[in-house]
């Protein structure tokens, strides 16, 4: 597999018939991703499939992983950049930090990802002027990351416009909206494709990119979820 170049999961329509179609995902352009879903979706899965195969194909990346509720990425406990609970803030500072710096000067750098799992729920967790303290930044960081090799990835069991500065909900480039469960949230996010979505089981549902090309996909269970984890833990260590 080229660099750089990460499968995280398959076509539906050609899973039906038994062939597996994986689709890629060019992770040297930068990818501004939000995985939303239930619980219970397949959100988890998607979204260590997806970091860990960026650990293992995007040479030399750093992944910042903040792990709110510190339940589905507990076994990173102890890397360098692996921030639980309240220490999400931290992380995130430290992470928004490091892409100002980098606005700063005209070089190329190392890959640097920046995963926050159910992202509404740490939102919540701050009174009103902290909560649009880090929805500006979080703007920021979607409108500017692009020209600095860094990718911005956020998992939401609902992705509200509240949770967002105007208009950067807009800024994720792929957008994947597992199960689908009701037209609100479709509304919120692929709202050009509401007649066409259909409710799914877990682990299926739908992607676009650039609010194009809507695809219905299949996350296929790992096969050896040690590997993810420890190729995970690579790169949220470095």
């Amino acid at each position: 597999m080229a660099d750089g170049i990460i499968k995280p999961f398959v076509d539906e329509n050609y899973w039906q018939y038994g062939v597996t179609k994986w689709i890629e995902w060019d992770m040297t352009s930068s990818a501004r991703a939000i995985i939303s879903g239930p619980s219970g979706s397949g959100k988890t899965v998607l979204a260590t499939g997806i970091t860990s195969k960026i650990s293992r194909h995007l040479s030399g990346c750093e992944i910042f992983l903040l792990d709110y509720k510190n339940v589905d990425f507990a076994y990173l406990e102890g890397a360098k950049h692996y921030f639980k609970y309240d220490d999400c803030l931290e992380g995130f500072t430290q992470f928004y930090d490091i892409f100002e710096e980098r606005l700063k000067q005209n070089t190329t750098y190392n890959w640097l990802v920046l995963y926050i799992d159910e992202y509404p729920s740490w939102l919540l967790s701050f009174p009103a002027k902290e909560q649009k303290e880090i929805m500006s930044k979080m703007a920021r960081l979607l409108n500017l990351s692009r020209a600095k090799q860094i990718h911005i990835i956020v998992s939401a069991q609902k992705p509200l416009a509240e949770f967002f500065s105007v208009g950067s909900r807009e800024s994720f480039s792929f957008k994947v909206l597992l199960q689908a469960p009701s037209k609100e949230t479709i509304n919120m996010l692929m709202p050009s494709y509401k007649d066409e979505i259909e409710t799914c089981p877990t682990g299926v549902g739908y992607y676009t990119v650039n609010d194009a090309n809507l695809t219905k996909i299949r996350v296929p269970f790992p096969q050896n979820v040690k590997a993810m984890h420890d190729d995970l833990w690579s790169a949220v260590n470095r």
